[in-house]
């Protein structure tokens, strides 16, 4: 197992946290290493599905087009989380870099070999791509049931699960992403998003610096909001 792969930020939590040093070096033997600069996407929708990845480093949203030309961030992914997986020819999603990412990526044909040769790893990618769908399925029922105020909050809390895993256990954290991504996540306007914060902070249980640090200073109110 190479630097690379000891100094990996997704080390823990990616499909490489199941494997022995000697199936992460095979692994690694037939990756590619991406960089992807911030605005930048590492794949488009519709594009064919040829390659699948893990991210490294950094934070990417999914997101999809509607005919009007609206986007709507399906969710936000995290180093050891897996792109690109779809039963179909073409990816449903594009993926696009809050900030600069690096990726793991590898073609789909190879990773069908290693599959074969090591089954518990197509497991663990499955495992792994089922986070996000966990995700995103929440994200329908905040959607659907939680007035704004409460989809601020349910957001803060899902963010902060988060980067905990890489932050260690502040209750402080940096947003990644705008209040425009934010918007596009929650199904709400940038005003509604800036109000919510606003009213959070006005009931004492966050506080919200000008670097866009967000210190969470009741967690448990917090999530009885969401949970009520």
């Amino acid at each position: 197992m190479g630097v690379i792969c000891r100094q990996c930020m997704a080390r823990d939590s990616a499909l490489c946290s199941a494997m022995t040093d000697d199936e992460i070096g095979e692994l690694f033997s037939i990756a590619h290493r991406v960089k992807v600069d911030g605005g930048s996407y590492l794949l488009h929708e519709e594009d064919s599905s040829k390659y699948v990845y893990n991210l490294s480093s950094g934070v990417c949203t999914l997101e999809r087009l509607a005919s009007d030309g609206s986007r709507q961030i399906m969710a936000f992914v995290y180093p050891g989380d897996f792109i690109g997986i779809t039963s179909g020819p073409y990816y449903s999603v594009s993926v696009k870099a809050l900030a600069p990412v690096t990726a793991c990526r590898w073609h789909v044909k190879d990773m069908a070999g290693l599959y074969h040769d090591h089954p518990l790893l197509e497991q663990r990618v499955h495992e792994i791509a089922s986070r996000v769908l966990a995700a995103t399925m929440d994200q329908l029922f905040v959607l659907g049931r939680k007035n704004a105020v409460e989809k601020i909050a349910y957001f803060l809390l899902y963010i902060d699960e988060r980067q905990r895993k890489f932050d260690g256990h502040s209750d402080s954290f940096i947003l990644p992403m705008t209040r425009i991504d934010i918007a596009d996540y929650l199904g709400v306007t940038v005003e509604t998003v800036s109000r919510a914060f606003s009213r959070l902070k006005k009931k004492r249980l966050i506080d919200l610096s000008q670097a866009w640090v967000v210190t969470l200073k009741d967690r448990k109110a917090l999530r009885e909001m969401v949970e009520k």
